[in-house]
């Protein structure tokens, strides 16, 4: 008689090959810096071992579901997709269709939430675990905004000495992809968007957006000790989506605006998901040093990872970018 291979006998195979490899797909160094996860694998790794004892449970009442079996195969099919018009169209429709079904599944596992809660918040530092949000299934959200003041007012020089930088940007779209995980994004003038999804165990994928300046100092400006003031607004999008199939998974997006940073992460670590929206207007002012003017840029980043089996993509945009440099007195 042939032994039953479960889905939760292959996730604990895989989990264990996770804990003691690294993550596929590492990043450059340069964009580990410009779009670093605030979740570490240790982190990964302790998550998925705290909510072991749900998954098992759960497989035994789902192993022979067939509402259970038609959402893994909505998330097989959301995972195909590869316009995010149409992961956004599924995201809805899977929330609608499956949210009233898993309630019923949750509540029948009687999981007391409340303790597995506070076991995932000790796995974060406290200056992280105060952000975390809880919803149904112990799925999490942690959104971090970072907005540095802006320094106080000094007189300019006349307008023909301000720069529209919008006029002058280079861009670029880079970063690396696991298994069965992809993503990509556009920039232009004056917008840069990236975008990431991945399905299966080891899909860590991360991708990043590149808005530039080419100012030259000498040649835009003379080489001089006067400092640049620089000013931008835009309008951040971010998007992520994660969907568990007895595995857990994440999304994150995160905006880099020099100093400034707007990330947002949405973890699902056993059972189907939840889909976070944040739209907001930024502006930023600031100084630099001539010799620095090449750190006035922006910068988004899209990451999923997959434990297992799970449907996750992400989304993050600067759009309507104003964007100019003057020099100070």
């Amino acid at each position: 008689m042939k032994k039953k291979f479960s889905i939760v006998n292959a996730a604990l195979i895989l989990l264990s090959f996770l804990i003691i490899s690294p993550v596929m797909g590492q990043r450059k160094r340069g964009e580990r810096d410009a779009g670093e996860s605030l979740i570490t694998q240790d982190q990964i790794n302790k998550i998925a071992e705290l909510v072991r004892p749900i998954k098992e449970q759960l497989e035994k009442q789902l192993s022979n579901d067939e509402n259970y079996k038609a959402y893994v195969n909505d998330i097989n099919e959301l995972n195909a997709a590869r316009s995010f018009d149409e992961k956004s169209s599924m995201t809805k429709k899977i929330n609608e269709k499956y949210s009233t079904y898993f309630q019923k599944i949750w509540a029948a596992a009687n999981v007391d939430e409340k303790a597995y809660q506070l076991k995932i918040r000790s796995v974060f530092p406290p200056d992280l675990n105060d952000l975390i949000k809880f919803e149904s299934f112990l799925v999490f959200t942690l959104i971090k905004s970072e907005v540095p003041p802006a320094p106080p007012p000094t007189e300019a020089l006349p307008p023909d000495k301000c720069i529209d930088v919008c006029s002058m940007i280079a861009g670029e779209i880079t970063g690396t992809s696991g298994l069965i995980a992809g993503g990509g994004g556009a920039y232009g003038n004056c917008y840069v968007r990236t975008n990431a999804w991945s399905a299966v165990f080891g899909g860590n994928n991360t991708i990043f957006g590149y808005l530039r300046n080419t100012i030259t100092i000498p040649g835009t400006f003379p080489s001089d000790s006067r400092k640049l003031r620089v000013k931008k607004t835009w309008e951040l999008a971010q998007e992520a989506t994660t969907f568990a199939v007895l595995g857990g998974g994440y999304a994150e997006t995160r905006a880099r605006v020099y100093t400034s940073s707007e990330y947002m992460l949405v973890y699902s670590p056993v059972i189907f998901g939840s889909h976070s929206i944040k739209l907001k207007t930024m502006s930023l002012n600031y100084l630099l040093e001539k010799k620095d003017v090449a750190n006035s840029t922006f910068v988004t980043s899209a990451n999923t990872f997959s434990v297992f089996v799970s449907g996750n993509w992400s989304y993050s945009s600067c759009n309507s970018i104003k964007w100019s440099i003057c020099e100070e007195k």
